[in-house]
């Protein structure tokens, strides 16, 4: 419940008392103490008001002089349309639900936009909910939109509205899968109920996927594919993982990550074959993998490239594992290893400017990780592996990262495997031939028209 327009009952206080005091509260106590407002519990007077936790919602108030009041039963707070001077309202409380009044429920296809499911209001008085996403339709009372809230006036009987949003692809995500805290450990795979967690990267709040993919609705059509959502990002827009046609075809071609490999700075989604960790990090040459991807990118039709947020932030994170040492010919390890293999605690953080890239990238082995795999452990139920059949996406093949793993004089790269090891993290050359599944993320205003997130009914999507 995320809006709030809450009475004022400073004005009231000040109307109907005189009172000039600046604190809600104070005025608050006035309004109550001085008994311009009472009380009844299904019709019986109280001296106290009852509390939300003791069940009670409120089925009508009735005021003396035609003040216009509404009391949110969901946030416990009341709210003002008009207010008469000198006037006494009865706030009438109830546990049975059915009790005829004057109450507004609500339903939506995003709840969570809304301020409030349940307001009561005075006989003739007016209910207004507020939204924070575009109303489309309201049906089932006499309400009307009136920009983002329904305005339902004249209110005699209870009345039920069933507002439509415009759902974006995040709001859809979020009404499907309300977020939960972040996971904690990560020392064992994910495969139990599909959750969508709460997490932090460089633009922000970022919501992930993990869980059993057999029962995860994250898939969505685009550019004439399937895609895997992988999360919502920082800065609002939505990062999907290619799955083809949804069958073993989650892939744009066969490529070794990068033709050269005898330097660590090949593990570069772009390089510069430097001696330094930081002089690796130029943007010289463009490693196999990204010309890869760069090839599809660029055969979108600019209609699909309108989609796609340029601004989201794809990690090739260089940094080095602690107690690692940068060599050209003795081994170390980058960070994501160290995360990974012995620490397991993933990140999406990249901290280092010169690793972020953007437009397009592949998934990092962090997200693997957050998605519910572990290091060189399968993970057969894990949606990155899984197609719309519940077989592998894939293949028997292997899929690149973008998070380099270290280098012991060639550089190493960390990949999932397919079926041969169901969903398996692990670390390879990046000479050996993979295949590539592109990552790119939709704009965070991509609205939803149809689809409920399953493998045969995807998303479907219009800006």
């Amino acid at each position: 419940m995320k809006r709030k327009t809450f009475l004022l009952i400073l004005i009231w206080s000040i109307i109907l008392t005189g009172c000039t005091t600046n604190n809600k509260e104070e005025s608050k106590q006035v309004v109550e103490t001085n008994g311009m407002l009472s009380y009844t519990i299904d019709g019986e007077l109280t001296t106290e008001k009852p509390t939300k936790e003791d069940g009670y919602i409120v089925n009508k108030i009735i005021c003396d002089n035609g003040s216009d009041l509404m009391w949110d039963n969901d946030n416990w707070e009341v709210e003002l349309t008009e207010i008469k001077s000198k006037d006494r309202c009865i706030v009438d409380f109830t546990k049975d639900i059915s009790t005829p009044g004057y109450r507004i429920t609500a339903t939506s296809n995003n709840t969570s936009s809304l301020d409030s499911l349940s307001k009561a209001t005075t006989e003739n008085g007016t209910v207004i909910i507020y939204s924070t996403s575009t109303i489309k339709n309201v049906s089932g009372c006499n309400g009307k939109i009136e920009g983002n809230k329904v305005i339902v006036s004249n209110v005699t009987e209870n009345q039920t509205c069933n507002i439509t949003m415009e759902l974006t692809l995040a709001d859809a995500i979020k009404a499907s899968y309300p977020p939960q805290p972040g996971r904690t450990s990560f020392s064992s795979i994910d495969n139990g109920t599909p959750k969508l967690y709460t997490g932090s990267d460089d633009q922000g709040t970022t919501y992930y996927f993990s869980g059993d993919g057999n029962s995860m609705n994250n898939w969505v059509s685009f550019a004439g594919k399937l895609w895997r959502i992988i999360r919502i990002n920082g800065n609002g827009s939505v990062r999907l993982l290619y799955a083809g046609s949804g069958g073993e075809d989650g892939y744009i071609g066969s490529a070794a990550y990068n033709t050269s490999y005898k330097h660590p700075a090949y593990a570069g989604w772009k390089y510069t074959v430097g001696g330094s960790s930081s002089a690796d990090r130029g943007n010289e040459n463009k490693s196999t993998a990204y010309s890869t991807v760069e090839t599809w990118y660029n055969g979108l039709s600019s209609t699909n490239k309108n989609y796609i947020d340029t601004g989201a932030i794809y990690c090739n994170d260089r940094n080095l594992a602690s107690g690692s040492s940068y060599s050209t010919s003795a081994t170390f390890y980058y960070a994501a290893f160290g995360r990974l293999a012995d620490n397991k605690a993933p990140t999406f953080n990249c901290s280092n400017t010169s690793d972020r890239f953007t437009t397009f990238g592949l998934m990092s082995a962090d997200e693997v990780a957050f998605a519910g795999g572990k290091y060189y452990t399968n993970s057969p139920k894990a949606y990155y592996y899984l197609n719309a059949s519940g077989g592998s996406s894939i293949g028997d093949s292997f899929w690149w990262t973008m998070s380099p793993s270290g280098s012991d004089g060639s550089a190493v790269l960390l990949a999932v495997f397919g079926s041969g090891a169901p969903g398996r993290l692990f670390a390879y050359y990046v000479v050996n031939s993979g295949v590539v599944r592109p990552v790119v993320s939709l704009k965070s205003n991509v609205l939803v028209t149809g689809g409920s997130g399953t493998g045969s009914d995807p998303y479907t999507l219009t800006l």
